[in-house]
């Protein structure tokens, strides 16, 4: 090989943007390029929707599993399914290249190249019990604000340790109770924002559209990248982080429901509960919409009965929702109703977060039911309750379908049973 040749593969090997370009023949938008280039051993990335932080996530972990022989990169998320979705990506590239003929062996969380690297994709779980004992060389914290940050400080850096590795931590914003937001301020790591504006295939028309339909606080965390303040949230991230777990949500046979209608403002929601075996309830099922006609988001609940046979299903018959408990009866729906004054919203809400505390439910791992829950602001009043409102921009109707899921929860069996911090 001559000269050229060589400072062509040099900067193959020391260029990730180039590598990506060149071997894998993808286009890169500035700010990716930029990211691929940086040498830090620690990079985080606080982005967007639709900024490519997978994308780069894949491209980062193949040219470094290329480019460095008898290598370990780790792709962690919270949920196995995520961290698959990163290898997918990483798959992909590699059947879309020349890299095709390096590859040893491929599979659903792993890929084996022949120059003896290994990228496998793993979940971080509650605790981190499933990735300990590893050391790697690399590892990508794929929506990192969402792993427990005990897995993150005490299973996934130490990791790193012997190797001297790098660590990437890739993500949308959330709390800043949580390590991703005290890396992001650190001086320490390479920190990147990348909004959703920064993409020029988003166009201003969909991200208003976006505004309007999930509202200004999410909007402004999933889309403009901007951490939340929690200040005064009665389901503070921290406690949501600790009951989310990996499981794929689906509505199952005796479902325990809650139904908040919501109002003209608010979205109808519902949300169905089951119950494991271990006796926790999980939640399997949700709906949220905004109609202005009730009778057919209630067909739509009696579709679901139909297929399922719901347990119960409560209703908060508060204002609008007396007539529409009465025509669930007609429908044929096991309803019943409860008027949600000062006092009784306290006890539901407080029975979901105690529910919440003690571990007995379980919750996936979707930014729709986590933002409305943590949305839930509270104040105390004089008469020793609480008075709940919830953030400007933001909608509560689910979590309040979820608080009425778990207070029904008590007529089909005792809910708060379950053993303590699970």
């Amino acid at each position: 090989m001559g000269e050229a040749g060589l400072r062509v593969l040099r900067l193959l090997v020391e260029d990730a943007a180039v590598f990506a370009e060149e071997i894998l023949d993808v286009k890169l938008y500035p700010y990716q390029a930029e990211i691929l280039r940086d040498r830090s051993r620690r990079i985080v990335v606080c982005g967007g929707r639709q900024v490519g932080k997978t994308f780069m996530a894949a491209v980062k972990a193949l040219h470094f599993a290329s480019t460095n022989p008898r290598t370990t990169t780790l792709i962690i998320s919270a949920t196995h399914r995520q961290s698959r979705h990163v290898l997918s990506k990483i798959i992909n590239l590699i059947q879309d290249s020349i890299l095709s003929k390096s590859v040893r062996r491929l599979g659903r969380d792993r890929v084996y190249l022949s120059n003896g690297s290994m990228i496998l994709a793993l979940p971080s779980g509650r605790f981190g019990h499933g990735i300990r004992g590893y050391t790697a060389h690399l590892v990508i914290l794929d929506e990192a604000a969402f792993i427990h940050e005990e897995v993150i400080t005490r299973a996934v850096l130490p990791m790193l340790s012997a190797t001297g590795g790098t660590c990437w931590m890739l993500s949308t914003p959330w709390d800043r109770r949580h390590i991703f937001y005290r890396v992001y301020q650190s001086r320490h790591w390479s920190s990147y924002h990348l909004p959703s504006t920064l993409n020029p295939l988003i166009s201003r028309e969909f991200l208003e559209e976006q505004r309007n339909l999930i509202g200004e606080e999410r909007f402004r965390a999933e889309y403009l990248a901007e951490f939340i303040d929690e200040e005064g949230s009665y389901f503070p991230m921290s406690l949501l982080r600790r009951r989310v777990e990996d499981y794929t949500p689906k509505p199952v046979e005796g479902m325990i429901v809650g139904y908040d209608p919501g109002g003209r403002e608010s979205y109808a929601a519902a949300v169905g509960l089951s119950r494991r075996a271990d006796g926790r309830l999980q939640v399997s099922w949700w709906i949220a919409e905004k109609t202005s006609s009730y009778t057919y988001f209630n067909l739509k609940l009696r579709e679901m009965h139909e297929k399922t046979r719901f347990t119960s299903l409560l209703v908060d018959e508060t204002g609008i929702g007396a007539p529409i408990l009465e025509y669930l009866r007609k429908l044929g729906l096991p309803a019943h109703g409860v008027v949600l004054t000062e006092r009784s919203r306290c006890e539901i809400m407080s029975r979901l977060k105690l529910a919440l505390e003690r571990g007995i439910l379980v919750l996936p791992n979707s930014p729709e039911l986590l933002a409305s829950l943590n949305c839930v602001t509270y104040e105390a009043t004089w008469r020793g309750t609480y008075r709940f409102s919830h953030r400007h921009g933001t909608h509560d109707d689910l979590a309040y379908a979820l608080a009425l899921a778990v207070w029904a929860a008590r007529g089909a069996g005792k809910v708060l049973v379950a053993p303590l911090n699970l």
